[in-house]
């Protein structure tokens, strides 16, 4: 039998609040934890939580000699990685890919270690927005930041090579580079960029400084932090700071690293082929002002050979662009780009050239041709010579500064005069000596002994970039030689050995074709790995303690 229980009955209403769907409903009348807490901060109720959100971006956007900047808290930053995570999610980035990093830097006198995290600075000056060839960097005039067109981009990696701390980061599949805008879109909106807001710690907040600011202080501070290149080549707007102190001989964990370059390949043999063609012409147009008897026919021969060498020279170039429909635009550039200038000369230059050759060619078979052509004088054919070897020697100025602009020892301007003016001498004198034995079967004693002084200066001036592995201290000089040396001496060693394949090939040209043709694919081979050398035993710079990728 069942009992009945002693408990009074309970009233309709009451069993209809206990039902699971009016249980569910007042529940959704209640707000969640976010709700609740988005409340108290717009209405001011808890003004500690408030004030400590709007300290991370500014509570105005910046006025006239203004811009936004990052501040890095050193004492808060342990390195988590949170940002370097937000940052890749909130802008879509490939696997590889990271426009935020985190490095070290140590104190060999304290062991001391702080991780630092770092991104684009935003400089007063950006090296990457003057040296881009088809202007695809803009300073936005309102707010400071430094935006990358990805529209506008050719994916030439110039910018890689101005900007002293590795910041455009280049995408494979996309064929161009892109960067850290800082969230401009966030800012306008009043919202913390990525990074900025998932940092728990609160070690990365946006400020405005003043550009004359930014000025001074690179005037008085030489870095932004230990590791990172001068302050006064691009002027970054980023601060580190720190109230425990950093010890004054903190440095980068990665300093002494020895790891090689980029090999930049289709520039490598780019600027060979340009150099050994203009060299090759320049050969051609001297010998036709100080030897009048020199024949017409090893003045083609000679001018044949730059033409092709300088057509390959330039259309290897094309190969190194991402996006290379887009390389009408270089002319863009050309107020404040290198990159613009050597292009439109080497552009000039080309053309030049086929002039000076197709004169040759109109005066060898002036009578086979047409009596309305005109005929060809010999100083027309000198003027052109000599117009084409100026554009010629123009161009190589230009490509010279190219590199010398971008502040790295390895790359100074004086260095790389000597490195580039000799592979156009000796390449010139080289390829001239071997296309005359093809032409002739003989070697000319004059022109061998000359071509042999200027091998062996060029040797020295090259063997002079690896003295300074002797230093006690250590210097960017002296880890240009250890990568060379270490790293990259199976690259030396291959050129030493086609050097003296080039050597014997010279003086045994005349012998027999087969020599000559040897000796040219000798000295092809081996400048072009003397130019990538020249790419990856340059030092890297980037900000301190960052992983390459």
């Amino acid at each position: 039998m069942f009992k009945l229980s002693d408990k009074p009955l309970l009233k309709v209403e009451e069993l209809k609040e206990t039902t699971l769907i009016d249980k569910l409903l007042s529940d959704q009348k209640k707000l969640t934890a976010i709700e609740r807490f988005s409340q108290k901060h717009e209405s001011l109720a808890s003004p500690a939580q408030a004030e400590h959100y709007k300290d991370l971006i500014p509570i105005r956007k910046p006025s006239t000699g203004e811009q936004y900047s990052f501040s890095v808290d050193l004492d808060k930053c342990t390195g988590c990685k949170a940002c370097v995570v937000a940052c890749h999610s909130r802008n879509g980035l490939d696997e590889t890919e990271s426009w935020r990093d985190v490095g070290k830097i140590i104190s060999p006198s304290t062991n001391a270690l702080q991780t630092v995290t770092t991104t684009c600075h935003h400089c007063a000056d950006p090296a990457c927005l003057s040296g881009c060839p088809v202007k695809a960097y803009e300073k936005m005039p309102d707010t400071g930041i430094v935006r990358h067109l990805d529209d506008q981009c050719i994916g030439c990696e110039y910018c890689s090579l101005t900007c002293p701390y590795d910041v455009p980061k280049y995408n494979k599949d996309l064929g161009i580079v892109r960067k850290c805008d800082m969230c401009h879109d966030r800012l306008a909106e009043g919202e913390a960029p990525a990074c900025v807001q998932s940092c728990p710690n609160g070690a990365i907040k946006i400020e405005l400084v003043e550009t004359k600011e930014i000025y001074a202080n690179a005037e008085k501070e030489e870095r932004i932090i230990a590791g990172a290149f001068n302050s006064n080549y691009t002027f970054p707007s980023t601060k580190f700071i720190s109230r425990r102190g950093v010890p004054a001989d903190m440095k980068a964990v990665d300093e002494e690293s020895i790891e090689a370059s980029h090999k930049h390949t289709p520039l490598s043999w780019m600027l060979m082929l340009t150099q050994v063609s203009v060299g090759l012409s320049l050969v051609a147009c001297v010998a036709r002002g100080i030897v009048p008897s020199l024949a017409i026919e090893t003045e083609m021969a000679w001018l044949i050979g730059a033409v092709l060498l300088g057509m390959i020279g330039l259309g290897a170039s094309l190969l190194h662009l991402g996006s290379p429909f887009g390389a009408w635009r270089v002319f863009l550039g050309l107020k404040t780009s290198w990159l613009s200038r050597e292009v439109v000369m080497f552009g000039a230059w080309m053309p030049a050239l086929k002039v000076y050759l197709g004169l040759l060619l109109v005066k060898q078979y002036q009578e086979k041709l047409p009596i309305w052509i005109p005929e060809v004088q010999d100083w027309m054919i000198l003027l052109a010579g000599v117009g084409a070897s100026a554009l010629g020697l123009a161009s190589v100025f230009c490509s010279i500064m190219v590199y010398a602009v971008t502040k790295r020892d390895f790359w100074k301007f004086k260095r790389t005069v000597l490195r580039f003016g000799g592979t156009m001498l000796t390449g010139g004198l080289s390829a001239s000596l071997l296309i005359y034995s093809l032409v002739h079967a003989e070697v000319p004693v004059f022109l061998l002994v000359l071509t042999a002084v200027a091998w062996f200066a060029k040797i020295g001036i090259e063997g002079a970039s690896l003295l300074p592995v002797k230093q006690a201290n250590w210097s960017t000089e002296k880890k240009s030689a250890l990568i060379q040396l270490v790293t990259l001496r199976q690259t030396l060693l291959v050129r030493g050995i086609l050097f003296t394949l080039l050597a014997v090939a010279s003086v045994c040209a005349a012998l027999n074709p087969v020599f000559a043709i040897v000796g040219l694919l000798a000295l092809l081979v081996g400048e072009w790995l003397a130019k990538q050398l020249f790419f990856q035993a340059v030092e890297t710079l980037k900000m301190p303690g960052n992983l390459r990728r």
